[in-house]
Order: C-alpha cells, then structure tokens, then sequence
C-alpha cells in the first residue's frame, strides 16, 4: 500500500471521528435549567443538546453516550452514561444521569480526567464511579405540570420532629396535609397540594407555617425507597424553594406512614423514612367538610356488628344512623369507609359516603331487605358525587333520591338484568334452627383436599380404642337436641347393642357449624353456616335442593359468597364449587331426630313451629289447632263415659251415654 493510500484512510478516519462529534446528542428529556447542591456548592446547570455549562463544569462538550439496558420507561424516557469534553482544563467527566421525573435528573460523576492519564471512551472513564459514590439531584427550575396523584392523595393528620432547634415530637391536630384533586380537573388543584405545620408550646423547635407545595413527580429506587419531589411556591430562593421526600410502603405501622423531608434543595440527606432533617408520622383523617349529620334512621334490627361477602377481609358495624366498613388490604393497613344516612322511602336508603383520609364525597344507595335470621340481604348503587348537585339541601336531596335510587342504578352492567343481592352476616350469627333436619348418610364429591376427614382431639389414637364396631358410616345430623347445628362425622361406629341402641357412646363429630340463615332466591335454596375452626372461612355458603323424599344435595362454595351458577349437584370449581355431599335418610329406632326439610321460601316465618303429619302449623293457624284439640279431648271424655257406664250399669249413664 502506497503512502499517499496511507493519507486517505487516515483523512477518512478523521472526517469519521469528526461526524461522530457532531452527532453527540443529549436526549431531550434530560434538556433544562436545572439547580443542584454539589459537595455543598449551589449550581445551576444548564443542558442543552450538545453540552452543559454550570459554575464548576464551565462549558464541556457532548463527546458520546450509552443507553443503559433497562431503564427505558412507557414514554420512551431511558438513562445515560455521558462523557462530557471540558475544554478549558482539557480533561473528560463521565456522568451517570437517571431520569426520574420530567423535573428532576439524579447524577453520578468522575473527576475531571486528562486524555494522557486514560484513553476517553465510555467502559474505561466510567468505570471511575465509585458504585457507592453519592448521588445529586437536579431540580428543574422551570417546573412542568405533574399531577400530585402519585404524592400524595388525600387528608392526613401529621406529628413531625426536626433534627435542629432542640427536637421534639410536635403532635397538633391542626398539622394537616390536603391534597384533594378533583377527577378531570384541569386546573391547579391538581398540581399542589397544602401542608399545615401547627406550632406546639412544649416543642421549641416546631414550626407554624403553611406550605404549598407544587408536585415534581415520584420514583423509586432499587432498594424500595419512594422518592418524591415539590417545589414551595412561596419561597424564592432555590435552596429552600425545593425540597426531597422519602417513605416506604412495607412500614410495619398501624394504618401509618413514616416520611422523612429534606430541609434544603437535596436528596441525599434521606436515607430511610426515620432518618431526615424532619420525619413526618401521618395517619388518615377526615376533613371538616366531610362530617355529615344524619337525617334518617336505619331499623332497629340492623345494629350490630357484621360480616360482608361484598368485600374480602372486610368488618361492618351498623348504628341507627351509620355503617361504618373497616377494609383490611395489608397486615398493618386498613381503609376506613362511612356512610351516614340521608334519606329513605320504603326500603331504598339513600347514604352519603366518605372514606377516612380521602376527599371525594358520593351519594349511593342501599336496598335493604327486612333482616330474616342472622342475615341482611342488599344492593347497592353505583355512587355519583355530591359535587353534582347544586342548589339548596332540600332540592339536592330530592334529585339525589331520583337519580341515585333508581332501579337502573341498582346494576353496574346496564345490559344485564339481574338483581344479585349482597348480604350481611352477623359476626358472630345467632343460631337458628336448621333447614334440613334428621340423620343421614352421605357421600363426598369434589377435590379430595377439600373433603372433610376423621378428626381424632386429643393425644389418644382413638377414642373408641375398646369399642368392637362393626360397622363404619358416614353421618351428618340436626336433630331436636341441637336443631341450630349440623354434626358432620366422617367416621360413626354405626354398631347396635342387643337393644337396638348405638354402642358408640364416645363418638365425637369431626365437625360442628352453626346454621346463621336461609333463604331461596331465583328457585335455589341457600344456607349459610359458621364454623370457626374452618381454616378457608368461618361462614360458607351451601346450596341445598331435596330430589325425593330420602335424598338431599349440598354444594358448598369456596368461600362466604354465594354466586348464582350454584347449583346443590355440582362438584366443580368453575360453578364456585369446592365439595358437593350427596345425603341419604338413615334414621334408626332410637335416634329421636326426624326429618324435616325447609326450602327457604319464607324466611321471616317464626323459628317455633308445630308440625303434625308433615303439615306446618304457623301463629295464624293456632285457631285451626285449637278446634282439632277440643274435638280430640270431647271424643276422650264422651268415650270414657261410655266405659264407665258399660261397667257399673247405671241409668244415669245410659242417659248421658245417649245425650
């Protein structure tokens, strides 16, 4: 190859070295006017496409880039590794840059290093970040709209204690957050949010100011910390104008959480939620907008504390005025829902609902069915906030009964018809007497994990150890003795003795459960039962349906919840179906426990009935009953009569005998 061959491919590398330079191009989402506290310096930074400039950097020029694998989020946002020319030193600094929000850029940094000491490319420059080196936040001055959604949500009530002016745990009711967005808002309600800092006379250092903080957006970091950023409005100097928080979510605290603020323009001064120059403990808490008076009363017969299937871990106490639901989400987290009635007609209830720690208020409506046993059955309406209506209070609550007790509303699907009742159980039920009575026999059906099984208490193998039993059946049983229980005993020594009674005097039922209530609805008959030594549920829901006169189905489902593709002779999961018992009549001689069998069609009837003959007699038959008596015991008397005038011959009995 000849030397002027030689020239052209070291002119051709030159011109490709230079078109490399020029096609350097910072990403645009990390271009702004940023502030930033470095080692205690304040900076302002500025970036644009092809450098940054601040005090300490001067000018340095876009040399090349690398995407790091991994970090591009859904708007195609994605981190960096920067080196950067300076030109006046004539060295390179390598930059890490994280994206967090459209407002705030984190960096990691070299030292300014010449060309002669290493060779500027990326893998050897930025291999001179220290992995634990601190990380510094840019803050961007020019802030851009952020929804405070993902700050904070709703009112809470704080106590806070700061690490400058002597300390001291500050805990006034009046330091309150309000962050209230309205849905849809187009304007700056959406974009701050106010934090009240009340003053406590025993606290020196507590403060009494009222901030208003506009949201930078949130992130996390990789160990599970939640970063969020906020500018105070009211402050004109960058160092005190922003601001850095932190909190976590796996905070083992009583519906709580711990947030740790930065005093100045920094992050790194947070480490976890109880080590900042100010650590906050807020708790949710209702604002004085959202207390209602009652002006309707709910029955008498509804106080109590319940259990609902609408809602998984969740407890309901009802006054004369409130339902008050506790939300169970997490072991140490819980939601706090309250409805207070407004107004009702016949047995639509019209409620106004607020949830503890949030700012919407709506209006929904219960359809309460008169209680029946241990069991409330309702629905509910879909909620329309209060913001709706407007006007005086009379005309609101008239167009919100209107609109919010309609019979559509009642069905969150507008195509379906159907009208699911909810229910309410009484937690712990008052026992009622069962709807299927008598001694049977029965088979399991279903996964055999869901069966039930012999189950010996005790540390004896078996507690008929010296019973010679013959015999071995299944038996399920409500009888007179105990008709608000069913005996489920996989096992039962079904052996007689020479008398025709059972030889298993020491048989214990290897399971117990409570009948709460029944009802049929759309031709299905349900009961629910409690057993709190169920490790699924204590209360379950059964289907029940009687094909002649000795054999009955049951279906139980998998949980409290009743679902209307149930049916009493499935064994399937995809029908809710998690055991299906197949019942056969076995009463003997001596078992004292006839059969009887309610379908649930009337469940408000009284639970003390007379049954003659398969006939049951309610409180409006007692004339019918009273006849049939009188006439048995004249029958009675006019033959006893008879005999005795057959016996001693009497004139005056033959009188009578013939009267």
């Amino acid at each position: 190859m000849t030397s002027r061959n030689h020239v052209i491919i070291v002119v051709i590398l030159m011109s490709l070295y230079r078109l490399t330079d020029a096609v350097c191009r910072i990403p645009d989402h990390f271009l702004g006017d940023y502030y930033s506290i470095d080692h205690g310096i304040e900076l302002r930074t500025l970036i644009n496409e092809k450098s940054m400039t601040n005090e300490a950097l001067h000018t340095t020029n876009c040399e090349q880039y690398e995407v790091i694998n991994g970090t591009e989020d859904a708007q195609g946002r994605y981190d960096i590794k920067l080196i950067v020319h300076n030109e006046d030193a004539d060295c390179y600094h390598c930059f890490q840059m994280h994206h967090r929000t459209v407002n705030v850029v984190q960096y990691l940094q070299t030292s300014c290093i010449s060309r002669r000491t290493i060779v500027a490319d990326l893998k050897s420059l930025c291999a001179q970040i220290h992995p634990h080196a601190d990380i510094y936040t840019m803050f961007r001055i020019a802030v851009k709209t952020v929804n405070c959604r993902g700050t904070f949500e709703g009112t809470y009530q704080f106590t806070y204690e700061t690490d400058f002016g002597g300390g001291g745990i500050c805990d006034n009711p009046n330091s309150i957050i309000s962050a209230c967005q309205e849905p849809g808002s187009v304007y700056v309600d959406n974009q701050v949010f106010r934090m009240r800092f009340a003053k406590c006379v025993e606290v020196p250092s507590s403060l009494d100011r009222d901030i208003r903080f506009q949201c930078m957006g949130s992130w996390n970091d990789d160990r599970g910390n939640i970063y969020s950023a906020m500018a105070d409005i009211g402050r004109d100097q960058y160092r005190e104008r922003f601001r850095c928080m932190l909190t976590r979510r796996d905070q083992e605290l009583d519906n709580s959480l711990r947030f740790a603020l930065s005093r100045w323009a920094s992050c790194s001064s947070l480490k976890t939620p109880y080590e900042g120059p100010i650590r906050l403990l807020l708790k949710p808490v209702l604002s004085g907008l959202q207390f209602v008076a009652p002006t309707c009363l709910l029955p008498m017969n509804f106080t109590g504390s319940w259990y609902t299937s609408g809602e998984y871990d969740t407890n309901v106490t009802i006054n004369r005025t409130h339902l008050y639901f506790k939300t169970g989400y997490s072991m140490y987290a819980y939601r706090e829902t309250i409805f207070t009635c407004i107004m009702h007609r016949d047995q639509r209830y019209l409620v106004q609902v607020v949830t503890v720690g949030r700012c919407e208020m709506d209006y929904m409506c219960f359809h309460f069915l008169p209680r029946h046993q241990s069991i409330i059955r309702w629905r509910l309406s879909k909620p329309i906030s209060t913001n709706v209506f407007r006007g005086s209070i009379e005309e609101n609550l008239e167009r919100a009964f209107r609109q919010v007790c309609t019979w559509s509303s009642f069905r969150y699907e507008g195509q379906k018809t159907d009208w699911i009742y909810r229910y309410f159980l009484l937690n712990p039920p008052t026992p009622f007497p069962c709807p299927i009575q008598g001694r049977y026999s029965f088979t399991q059906h279903g996964l055999p994990e869901e069966w039930y099984y012999t189950r010996v208490r005790g540390i004896t193998e078996r507690p008929r150890h010296n019973i010679d039993c013959k015999q071995y059946t299944s038996e399920l049983k409500s009888c007179p003795n105990n008709p608000t229980k069913i005996f489920i005993d996989v096992e039962y020594c079904a052996t007689l003795d020479h008398t025709g009674k059972p030889i298993g005097e020491y048989e214990i039922a290897d399971r117990e459960m409570i009948c709460a209530g029944y009802w049929q609805e759309d031709m299905k008959s349900y009961l629910i039962t409690y057993d709190d030594e169920d490790p699924m549920s204590s209360f379950r829901c059964w289907v029940y349906e009687r094909s002649d006169w000795r054999k009955i189905g049951m279906m139980r489902s998998s949980s409290p919840l009743c679902s209307p593709v149930q049916t009493a002779w499935t064994d399937k999961s995809e029908e809710w179906a998690s055991l299906q018992l197949q019942l056969t009549e076995s009463e003997r001689l001596f078992d004292s426990c006839p059969q009887n069998y309610d379908p649930g069609t009337d469940p408000w009837a009284k639970p003390t009935k007379i049954r003659v003959l398969g006939t049951t007699f309610h409180s409006a038959n007692w004339p019918l009953l009273a006849y049939l008596l009188a006439a048995c015991v004249t029958a009675i008397v006019a033959t006893t009569l008879c005999c005795v005038c057959n016996r001693f011959k009497s004139v005056i009995c033959g009188t009578a005998a013939k009267a």
